[in-house]
Protein backbone atom coordinates (compact mmCIF):
# COMPACT_ATOMS: atom_id res chain seq x y z
CA UNK A 1 0.00 0.00 0.00
CA UNK A 2 3.07 2.18 0.13
CA UNK A 3 2.83 3.20 -3.55
CA UNK A 4 -0.89 3.89 -3.42
CA UNK A 5 -0.44 6.02 -0.31
CA UNK A 6 2.38 8.01 -1.93
CA UNK A 7 0.32 8.47 -5.05
CA UNK A 8 -2.75 9.70 -3.16
CA UNK A 9 -0.60 12.03 -1.08
CA UNK A 10 1.02 13.50 -4.20
CA UNK A 11 -2.41 13.96 -5.77
CA UNK A 12 -3.70 15.76 -2.68
CA UNK A 13 -0.59 17.96 -2.50
CA UNK A 14 -1.08 18.89 -6.16
CA UNK A 15 -4.74 19.82 -5.56
CA UNK A 16 -3.80 21.89 -2.50
CA UNK A 17 -0.97 23.53 -4.45
CA UNK A 18 -3.48 24.66 -7.08
CA UNK A 19 -5.83 25.89 -4.34
CA UNK A 20 -8.82 23.92 -5.67
CA UNK A 21 -9.73 20.52 -4.30
CA UNK A 22 -12.01 19.02 -6.92
CA UNK A 23 -12.27 15.69 -8.70
CA UNK A 24 -10.48 17.15 -11.71
CA UNK A 25 -7.49 18.48 -9.77
CA UNK A 26 -7.26 15.32 -7.65
CA UNK A 27 -7.31 13.12 -10.78
CA UNK A 28 -4.68 15.29 -12.46
CA UNK A 29 -2.61 15.21 -9.28
CA UNK A 30 -2.93 11.40 -9.16
CA UNK A 31 -1.65 11.15 -12.76
CA UNK A 32 1.24 13.53 -12.08
CA UNK A 33 2.01 11.67 -8.86
CA UNK A 34 1.99 8.37 -10.74
CA UNK A 35 4.44 9.77 -13.30
CA UNK A 36 6.74 10.94 -10.49
CA UNK A 37 6.52 7.54 -8.80
CA UNK A 38 7.28 5.84 -12.12
CA UNK A 39 10.39 7.96 -12.60
CA UNK A 40 11.69 7.25 -9.09
CA UNK A 41 10.18 3.79 -8.53
CA UNK A 42 13.38 2.07 -7.36
CA UNK A 43 14.48 4.74 -4.91
CA UNK A 44 10.97 5.03 -3.44
CA UNK A 45 10.39 1.27 -3.41
CA UNK A 46 7.17 1.38 -5.43
CA UNK A 47 8.17 -0.80 -8.38
CA UNK A 48 5.42 -3.37 -7.74
CA UNK A 49 2.79 -0.62 -7.49
CA UNK A 50 3.77 1.08 -10.75
CA UNK A 51 4.06 -2.28 -12.51
CA UNK A 52 0.59 -3.26 -11.27
CA UNK A 53 -1.03 0.01 -12.37
CA UNK A 54 0.67 -0.28 -15.77
CA UNK A 55 -0.51 -3.88 -16.18
CA UNK A 56 -4.06 -2.91 -15.21
CA UNK A 57 -4.04 -0.07 -17.73
CA UNK A 58 -2.73 -2.50 -20.37
CA UNK A 59 -5.54 -4.94 -19.57
CA UNK A 60 -8.17 -2.22 -19.90
CA UNK A 61 -6.78 -0.92 -23.20
CA UNK A 62 -6.44 -4.45 -24.60
CA UNK A 63 -9.97 -5.37 -23.55
CA UNK A 64 -11.44 -2.21 -25.08
CA UNK A 65 -9.56 -2.79 -28.34
CA UNK A 66 -10.75 -6.41 -28.46
CA UNK A 67 -14.30 -5.28 -27.63
CA UNK A 68 -14.33 -2.81 -30.53
CA UNK A 69 -12.84 -5.39 -32.91
CA UNK A 70 -15.34 -8.07 -31.88
CA UNK A 71 -18.29 -5.66 -32.17
CA UNK A 72 -17.26 -4.64 -35.69
CA UNK A 73 -16.79 -8.30 -36.64
CA UNK A 74 -20.25 -9.23 -35.29
CA UNK A 75 -21.87 -6.22 -37.01
CA UNK A 76 -20.34 -7.22 -40.34
CA UNK A 77 -21.54 -10.78 -39.83
CA UNK A 78 -25.06 -9.52 -39.08
CA UNK A 79 -25.08 -7.41 -42.25
CA UNK A 80 -23.93 -10.28 -44.45
CA UNK A 81 -26.81 -12.11 -46.20
CA UNK A 82 -25.34 -15.56 -45.42
CA UNK A 83 -22.93 -15.20 -42.53
CA UNK A 84 -20.42 -17.95 -41.87
CA UNK A 85 -21.16 -18.46 -38.18
CA UNK A 86 -18.85 -21.43 -37.62
CA UNK A 87 -20.02 -22.08 -34.02
CA UNK A 88 -17.66 -24.08 -31.84
CA UNK A 89 -16.95 -25.03 -28.27
CA UNK A 90 -13.26 -25.01 -27.42
CA UNK A 91 -11.27 -25.97 -24.37
CA UNK A 92 -8.65 -23.40 -23.39
CA UNK A 93 -5.90 -24.60 -21.00
CA UNK A 94 -5.27 -21.97 -18.32
CA UNK A 95 -2.28 -20.78 -16.32
CA UNK A 96 -4.36 -18.52 -14.06
CA UNK A 97 -5.11 -19.72 -10.55
CA UNK A 98 -7.42 -18.39 -7.88
CA UNK A 99 -11.07 -17.50 -7.73
CA UNK A 100 -10.87 -13.80 -8.58
CA UNK A 101 -8.56 -14.07 -11.63
CA UNK A 102 -10.58 -16.97 -13.05
CA UNK A 103 -13.83 -15.09 -12.51
CA UNK A 104 -12.40 -11.99 -14.18
CA UNK A 105 -11.24 -14.06 -17.17
CA UNK A 106 -14.65 -15.70 -17.57
CA UNK A 107 -16.38 -12.32 -17.23
CA UNK A 108 -14.12 -10.56 -19.73
CA UNK A 109 -14.51 -13.44 -22.17
CA UNK A 110 -18.29 -13.38 -21.80
CA UNK A 111 -18.46 -9.62 -22.39
CA UNK A 112 -16.92 -9.93 -25.84
CA UNK A 113 -19.47 -10.39 -28.65
CA UNK A 114 -19.36 -13.84 -30.16
CA UNK A 115 -17.91 -15.60 -27.12
CA UNK A 116 -19.49 -17.10 -24.02
CA UNK A 117 -17.59 -18.66 -21.14
CA UNK A 118 -19.42 -21.92 -20.45
CA UNK A 119 -17.62 -23.65 -17.59
CA UNK A 120 -14.34 -24.50 -15.96
CA UNK A 121 -12.99 -28.03 -15.91
CA UNK A 122 -13.30 -29.82 -12.54
CA UNK A 123 -9.62 -29.17 -11.77
CA UNK A 124 -10.02 -25.51 -12.91
CA UNK A 125 -7.17 -25.95 -15.35
CA UNK A 126 -9.28 -25.27 -18.45
CA UNK A 127 -12.06 -22.96 -19.54
CA UNK A 128 -14.70 -24.07 -22.02
CA UNK A 129 -15.73 -21.28 -24.37
CA UNK A 130 -18.45 -21.10 -27.03
CA UNK A 131 -17.16 -19.03 -29.94
CA UNK A 132 -19.04 -17.73 -32.95
CA UNK A 133 -17.61 -16.40 -36.19
CA UNK A 134 -14.00 -17.48 -35.55
CA UNK A 135 -11.98 -19.01 -38.37
CA UNK A 136 -10.62 -21.86 -36.26
CA UNK A 137 -10.54 -23.28 -32.77
CA UNK A 138 -6.97 -21.99 -32.46
CA UNK A 139 -8.15 -18.42 -33.14
CA UNK A 140 -10.76 -18.76 -30.38
CA UNK A 141 -8.15 -20.09 -27.95
CA UNK A 142 -5.74 -17.30 -28.87
CA UNK A 143 -8.35 -14.66 -28.06
CA UNK A 144 -8.86 -16.07 -24.55
CA UNK A 145 -5.12 -16.58 -24.01
CA UNK A 146 -4.46 -12.94 -24.83
CA UNK A 147 -6.84 -11.85 -22.05
CA UNK A 148 -5.24 -14.41 -19.74
CA UNK A 149 -1.74 -13.00 -20.43
CA UNK A 150 -2.88 -9.52 -19.45
CA UNK A 151 -4.57 -10.84 -16.30
CA UNK A 152 -1.39 -12.76 -15.39
CA UNK A 153 0.54 -9.48 -15.50
CA UNK A 154 -2.05 -7.81 -13.27
CA UNK A 155 -2.05 -10.55 -10.61
CA UNK A 156 1.71 -10.94 -10.82
CA UNK A 157 1.88 -14.44 -12.23
CA UNK A 158 3.85 -13.60 -15.37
Amino acid sequence: MRGAGFNLLLGLVWALFLGEVSLRTLALGWVIGFLILTLFRRSLGVTAYTRGIGATAGLIVSFLAELVRANIHMALMALHPRPRLNPMIVEVPLRLQGDLPLTLLASLTGLLPGTVALAFSPDRGSLYVHALGMNSAQAARQSVRQMERHLLRVVGGD
